[in-house]
């Protein structure tokens, strides 16, 4: 094998991004021994979980939570690298409003449900019909106790099938019709059912659930900080034209500055964006078609409030629309706005004070967004937001001082999904999760993927992580040193 230009010995890898996946990935590369290079567009790293500083704010570009906080892969990898990242957990999690009707209907999401009087006490709150009980009991069980085999056999099934075979309750329907949004970018009918029982066993088995220190820009400062330790480089502003290959073999990348020679590169632009970057000639048509049949997931739109006074209470909101499960997202799919928006909002002070100026409050809203929508349909959907809002906290409107919207196309562009899935990536569908997953290995020898679209299960950020985990496993394991 060619050797890098780190010394004898050294093998060369070129990450194309610094979103979770590809940094983590090549911290984790840069421990191992290997010369590493991180290449980044964006002037920033970390993708969609970045934040900035700005009037005392720290504020998160988009919007997150963390499922498995100290417990999950993003907790691993930083302990990997010799960095301490700080989950932060709060009980009750969330507040729940269901909109049913036109009713506000509101209860507490525990942190931790395994305990059988927090799940009954759950189902009273929802509103679930006493002739559902068994169904809903039976449901929650295997969701808490799922082993993978139970897992694999679900991953061709939709989640919607897989209630079905519970219950019909509607107000269950509804429920989890928003947690899969939450969970996946995707409506309930098209999410894998394995999928999703994976990441509800991990999340609520963890009872970890809740938001880092420091803000979501957190995560990837302890990862730079890994790859730098251990002599990785970061260039940022640095975008890649071009996987150069020799012979089906990579031979390195091109970018506006010149070529930089490797003997692999792993891209975390996902697999689109890396067939165009390799060409077609050098994965092959097969594999060109394959790539672009993959389905990616819905847009997204984030809303930010500021406030000068802190009037919020509760450290996540959840809105559940006054909508059929039937109709929850049907609207968006067919390229409209929905009529009334589910609302994911995080309150960032609750979580870490310090994040925003004394006196202050920061709400961060997620919801769903067609792909295409235009400055005017992101305004139309934001007041939409604020309006539900201001119904469900009347104190909160005579205190926002600003208001911010970020549309679909500003998160494509920092997340490099030109052509849709801004809001986590490769849908994670039927066909497209567990032993249906792409792999991290490509036609072209020394070629690998990274990220949320190839390696690994897991909600979001934390998918990335786990991706970064086994793929740079793999790496070791292929191109030993």
């Amino acid at each position: 094998m060619k050797k890098g230009k780190g010394g004898p010995g050294m093998t060369k890898a070129v990450i194309i991004g610094a979103g979770i996946g590809g940094l983590a990935c090549g911290a984790l590369l840069a421990k191992a021994g290997y010369e590493v290079e991180v290449l980044e567009r964006n002037s920033f790293v970390g993708g969609r979980c970045s934040a900035e500083k700005r009037d005392g704010f720290t504020v998160d570009h988009f919007v997150h939570a963390f499922a498995t906080g100290s417990q999950g892969p993003h907790a691993r990898v930083a302990r990997a690298l010799g960095e301490e990242l700080t989950f932060i957990s709060r009980d009750p999690t969330a507040l729940v409003v269901d909109g049913r009707g036109g009713r506000f209907r509101r209860y507490h999401q525990r942190r931790d449900i395994r305990p059988l009087l927090t799940r009954a006490r759950m189902a009273l709150d929802m509103g679930i019909k006493p002739a559902h009980y068994l169904g809903g009991f039976r449901l929650f069980r295997d969701l808490l106790r799922a082993d993978d085999a139970f897992i694999e056999e679900r991953d061709r099934t939709t989640m919607r099938d897989f209630l079905l075979s519970y219950t019909k309750d509607e107000q269950l329907h509804r429920f989890f019709n928003v947690l899969s949004h939450m969970y996946f970018g995707i409506s309930y009918d098209r999410s894998s059912a394995g999928e999703f029982v994976w990441c509800f066993r991990g999340m609520f088995n963890a009872a970890d659930f809740g938001y880092v220190k420091g803000s979501s820009g957190a995560i990837p400062a302890a990862y730079r900080r890994g790859l730098e330790k251990h002599g990785g480089v970061l260039r940022l502003r640095t975008p890649v034209e071009k996987i150069l290959t020799d012979g089906g073999r990579v031979t390195g990348v091109s970018t506006p500055g010149g070529e930089i020679r490797a003997d692999l590169v792993i891209s975390n632009a996902g697999i689109p964006t890396t067939v165009k970057l390799v060409g077609e000639e050098a994965v092959g048509s097969d594999y060109a078609r394959f790539a672009s049949g993959l389905k990616y997931t819905d847009g997204s739109l984030v809303v930010r409030f500021f406030l000068d006074r802190p009037v919020l209470k509760d450290p996540f909101l959840v809105y559940v629309p006054d909508l059929s499960s039937e109709r929850m997202f049907a609207d968006l799919e067919e390229g409209g706005l929905p009529s009334d928006p589910w609302i994911f909002m995080p309150v960032i002070d609750l979580w870490d004070p310090d994040l925003v100026p004394p006196g202050s409050q920061l709400a961060l809203v997620g919801t769903a967004a067609p792909l295409r929508a235009d400055q005017a349909a992101c305004e139309e959907l934001a007041e939409m937001i604020e309006r539900r809002l201001y119904a469900i906290y009347p104190e909160m409107k005579e205190h926002v001082t600003s208001r911010e919207v970020v549309g679909p196309g500003y998160i494509q562009a920092v997340s490099g999904h030109a052509g849709g899935g801004d809001c986590i990536g490769l849908a994670q569908i039927p066909g497209q999760v567990g032993r249906d997953k792409p792999s991290p290995v490509t036609p072209v020898k020394g070629l690998y993927l990274v990220g949320t679209d190839a390696g690994a299960r897991g909600i979001g950020t934390e998918q990335a992580a786990a991706s970064a985990e086994a793929v740079a496993a793999l790496v070791v394991e292929r191109h030993p040193l």
